[in-house]
């Protein structure tokens, strides 16, 4: 469920807090909904969304005006089970169910008078007649005199008395308790009838929930630029692909975003670059779009072909292990290998594991690079890896990120503004090779001189071994 996958997956937080979700029942169908594997179900949802684009385009008053009602809407799952547990429902209850059923007729009509009906709503007009028996559509609720006859002369009766000097309390008790025992018995009579219309009504709400789902993801789309992927039978392919978090935060400071193009196979990518390189963001942005596809959202591309999968495996940062007392290897080693078992024993899944053996010495982590490569290899494991490591294997597809332009020219490069400088595109890398850029990014910082000479002089010293 997207639930259990909003917390761990970077970025998709910040995609939920900025969409534009007008009722309770639309965030709720958000978090409950599931990650979808079938073609069918993705492609469907998609269309539904393109849809609401196209609308938005050519009518955004009309979607506007959608919106402002499902902002009346509340969340009356509570009273909707009330009813199909036959129980008898108090006043307020069925004021919820009226003022729930009159919106979203209103939904009904609003769709009608635009020529667009994006989903198919349960008509309520019977349940409405039942609840406002006067037709005036006003959003309050009464057991109105029109429900008995009985009850509107019982009423009468007892407003005579009480305009009367001469009727004792005991008199106005009397008929107070008798107004109130017919009332009881119209409610009770109410509520059964209205009862036959609970499946009904908790179709509606079901169905207003996903309408407005559909138009935050239509919104969000729109102002973020989104496209709208589809379905790749094999490789997954993105043109322009972005993170919308990270190009937010630029933004903010006036910076631009390098998208970058990437494809995968099925099987092992290994992609190498220097620290600073975006390999990290990569990979966190390849989990996002996964997600988001799979989930029926539009995806931060220019483009996107993409393979479903049944399960998204990541490995990125050490978060847990301050958590469990391990250190950064232990934790990292032990997710690394159940994600090795899993991808074993369910072959359609999608590996991404960000700086592999980082925190060891760097014989054994290349080591280590090079066999968890090789698993994935021999098994046509759809899966990423990212590395500073050198030296790899040369089976298995690498890429590499440029990294820092060649000709700086006569630019100052300081830590506000070194990443203005780095090309983040990726290219095939036949060597595996990573470029050496550590010591003159170092110097291009202005880190003090006798560190950068100390370092050149060691590896001076191993070169001439």
């Amino acid at each position: 469920m997207f639930r259990e996958v909003v917390s761990h997956t970077s970025g998709l937080q910040f995609l939920m807090e900025n969409l534009d979700l007008r009722s309770p029942m639309g965030r709720r169908c958000l978090l409950d909904s599931k990650m979808m594997c079938c073609e069918k179900e993705i492609t469907a949802e998609l269309n539904l969304v393109d849809r609401i684009v196209q609308a938005l385009e050519l009518n955004s008053d009309f979607i506007f005006q959608i919106q402002n009602k499902l902002a009346q809407l509340r969340d009356i799952r509570g009273s909707v089970n009330n009813l199909l547990g036959n129980l008898v429902l108090d006043d307020v209850e069925l004021f919820e169910i009226k003022v729930f059923a009159l919106v979203a007729q209103d939904i009904v009509e609003l769709q009608k008078e635009g020529k667009q009906s994006f989903l198919e709503i349960q008509d309520l007009s019977q349940l409405i007649r039942l609840l406002d028996p006067q037709n005036t559509k006003i959003p309050s609720f009464y057991i109105y005199d029109n429900y008995s006859e009985e009850l509107a002369v019982a009423r009468k009766e007892l407003r005579f008395a009480k305009s009367k000097n001469g009727d004792t309390e005991l008199d106005i008790e009397v008929l107070f308790s008798k107004s109130q025992e017919i009332e009881a018995k119209v409610r009770e009579d109410l509520c059964s009838k209205i009862s036959l219309h609970g499946s009904g009504l908790a179709n509606a709400l079901q169905q207003l929930a996903h309408l407005d789902l559909l138009i935050a993801k239509a919104v969000q789309a729109k102002s973020l630029q989104l496209s709208k992927g589809e379905v790749s039978k094999g490789n997954t392919i993105y043109r322009g692909l972005f993170n919308p978090m990270i190009k937010n935060e630029l933004a903010n400071q006036n910076k631009d975003y390098q998208t970058i193009d990437i494809e995968l196979e099925s099987s092992v990518c290994v992609i190498t670059g220097a620290n600073m390189a975006g390999k990290t963001v990569v990979l966190k942005t390849l989990a996002l779009c996964q997600y988001l596809f799979q989930f029926g959202f539009f995806v931060p591309a220019a483009s996107a072909q993409i393979s479903i999968v049944d399960k998204v495996m990541i490995s990125v940062g050490d978060e847990q292990s301050e958590l469990n007392g391990l250190s950064s290897f232990a934790s990292e080693m032990l997710n690394v290998s159940r994600m090795v078992k899993d991808s074993k024993s369910h072959k359609n899944v999608l590996v991404l594991i960000d700086e592999l053996a980082r925190t060891t010495n760097p014989v054994e982590g290349l080591a280590i690079v090079n066999a968890v490569a090789d698993i994935f290899y021999q098994g046509k494991i759809k899966s990423v890896i990212t590395t500073h490591y050198s030296g790899l294997k040369s089976k298995f597809r690498k890429l590499r990120v440029k990294g820092l332009d060649k000709d700086l020219g006569a630019n100052v490069i300081t830590h506000k503004n070194i990443n203005s400088y780095m090309d983040y595109s990726l290219v095939e890398d036949l060597e595996g090779e990573v470029p050496h850029e550590a010591l003159r990014i170092a110097s291009l910082l202005g880190i003090d001189k006798e560190i950068i000479e100390r370092a050149q002089n060691q590896l001076a010293s191993k070169n001439k071994l």
